[in-house]
């Protein structure tokens, strides 16, 4: 096996790691599926947004065994960014959630406060899981990066 297709599937532990926090976050977090208990119901939007993300973070993992190349690697580097900007955007719906600002929506985000269905630190683990999958990424990348070939010597 190739050194790419070893980071590759080293790469993968990471997209794991996510969607198991996720999980546990979708199966743990009151507020997050009822909307701090508005609805009655069926489950919130961004209750959604998170099943979203660990479907993304399972198929991510399972492509990069798959495939198992730079290109792979590539791919899940970019797409742990977005999910980084992704849970970093989340602090401006803070008006969705009925929170007074984006400030009071990070502070329960990040565990300062409680609100009750307490998510205290599964949202901080999950995005600096997708930081440091995002930073990896980038490391494998400049790990794996094909050299140049050595120039052909000029006859004198």
């Amino acid at each position: 096996m190739d050194r790419p297709a070893r980071i590759a599937r080293a790469y993968c532990l990471w997209f794991f790691v996510a969607f198991g926090l996720s999980v546990v976050m979708l199966l743990t977090d009151t507020n997050l599926r009822t909307d701090f208990g508005t609805l009655s119901s069926g489950y919130y939007s961004h209750w959604y947004v998170v099943l979203g993300t660990a479907v993304v973070d399972l198929v991510g993992a399972l492509l990069l065994v798959a495939v198992a190349s730079r290109t792979a690697v590539r791919a899940g580097a970019v797409g742990a960014g977005l999910l980084s900007a992704i849970f970093l955007g989340d602090i401006l719906t803070d008006k969705q959630v009925g929170l007074a600002s984006a400030s009071d929506f990070a502070k329960y985000l990040f565990g300062q406060t409680s609100y009750g269905g307490d998510i205290r630190y599964l949202y901080d683990a999950l995005l600096a899981v997708y930081v440091i999958t995002f930073v990896v990424g980038l490391v494998f990348l400049r790990w794996t990066r094909p050299t140049p070939s050595a120039a052909p010597a000029l006859a004198p």
